[in-house]
């Protein structure tokens, strides 16, 4: 395993969690595993907990980044299909928030809108790199025309660092921004990137400045 010092706490308080912990492990190393042969990741610790009010309410799962070494990953027992939940959305989850602890130590997370959306659709691109399959719905909420219309209006936001981070990301009605729009535009801009440099991967690009994405 090409990684050193990547550490798994599963909090345990609640209970619900402890018949999957051999599971979550499981998963956890076979993960790790094919991520350390994309990016070097190294001093991270990652939290797993249960906490169903922080999850994404269709998938059970939610993961967050604060910083280049923490990774908090909330999950929801109670959600249909836990135990396929584990094999099929927290490895995904776990490369998505690996590949946020790789660009905090380049450019950053993000400041303006236009650094994040690169950041989110780049995650979400390393996704598919390492699993394959299909983008998850956030990455494909808008229709062809919802995402020509919304990438004009993001444009003149891409260097505002006072963007409104909750309509952007999570949808706002007071604004007309469908939910998930600054995912689906992140993953529209990374997709026509790497479109354009077919030699690239998203693995290769976590410290590449956001405005490179938009020549």
């Amino acid at each position: 395993m090409k990684n050193q010092n990547i550490n798994l706490y599963i909090l345990k308080a609640s209970g619900r969690l402890t018949p999957y912990i051999e599971d979550i492990k499981k998963v956890f190393k076979d993960s790790l595993n094919k991520i350390s042969e994309k990016i070097p990741v190294s001093n991270i610790d990652i939290v797993v907990c249960d906490d169903k009010d922080k999850v994404i309410p269709e998938s059970g799962i939610t993961g967050y980044t604060p910083n280049s070494n923490l990774i908090f990953i909330s999950l929801d027992p109670g959600s249909p299909s836990f135990s396929k939940l584990i094999g099929d959305e927290f490895n995904r989850t776990l490369a998505h928030e690996m590949h946020h602890c790789m660009r905090w130590r380049g450019p950053g997370y993000g400041k303006t809108l236009l650094e994040v959306l690169i950041t989110e659709g780049l995650a979400d691109h390393f996704d598919l790199e390492i699993y394959g399959g299909n983008p998850h719905p956030w990455s494909v909420a808008l229709d062809k025309d919802q995402t020509e219309r919304l990438m004009e209006r993001a444009k003149d936001e891409f260097n505002n660092k006072e963007y409104d981070h909750t309509a952007w990301f999570f949808g706002s009605k007071d604004k007309n921004i469908p939910r998930w729009t600054g995912y689906a535009l992140g993953f529209n801009l990374v997709a026509e990137y790497l479109k354009k440099n077919p030699d690239k991967k998203p693995s290769q690009l976590h410290a590449l400045e956001a405005g490179e994405f938009v020549k």
